[in-house]
């Protein structure tokens, strides 16, 4: 082996190392098939909608992924959030509107495929057309405010 090689395996191999030991590498290898995706409902939006999150902790600082399933039909009421929000249609269709008013002839149909990225305080309402998923990837904490607070469903759902 010629010292030029050795040398760049030795920096190859530090560089690699200093990667892994950083908080924004990620330690091990995640893989999610569509058939092993752990869904929950998603507590912070109206029922029906079901979250997996896959990487992170979206209530946290920092970088995460998450997905979320919603029915044929489903709506999301005039809403907002403090961070970006980056989102993927990986199936479905979103048809996405702007404001603080529900209004569905307003909305932009957003087939699989589409990607979105919203500023922080963008207020913005969503219905969906068939089943659509969607994968948000973005940094936390993720929260989400409503225009009118009689929307939120933590403050409608009964406790258990």
């Amino acid at each position: 082996m010629t010292l030029r090689t050795m040398l760049f395996v030795t920096v190859i191999t530090a560089l690699g190392s200093a990667a892994a030991d950083s908080g924004d590498a990620v330690a091990t290898w995640l893989l999610y098939e569509p058939a092993g995706i752990q869904w929950r409902a998603a507590e912070n939006l109206p029922q029906g909608a079901q979250v997996a999150v896959l990487e992170g902790d979206p209530t946290k600082e920092g970088f995460f992924t998450m997905r979320l399933k919603m029915p044929d039909g489903y709506r999301v009421p005039p809403h907002f959030h403090s961070m970006p929000e980056r989102v993927t249609v990986l199936s479905g269709t979103l048809n996405l509107g702007t404001g603080t008013n529900f209004d569905p002839k307003t909305t932009k149909p957003l087939p699989a495929g589409t990607y979105s990225s919203m500023p922080p305080a963008m207020s913005h309402f969503g219905w969906t057309t068939g089943e659509t998923v969607l994968q948000l990837t973005t940094m936390g904490p993720w929260t989400i405010t409503y225009v009118n607070p009689a929307d939120d469903p933590r403050l409608n759902r009964p406790r258990p």
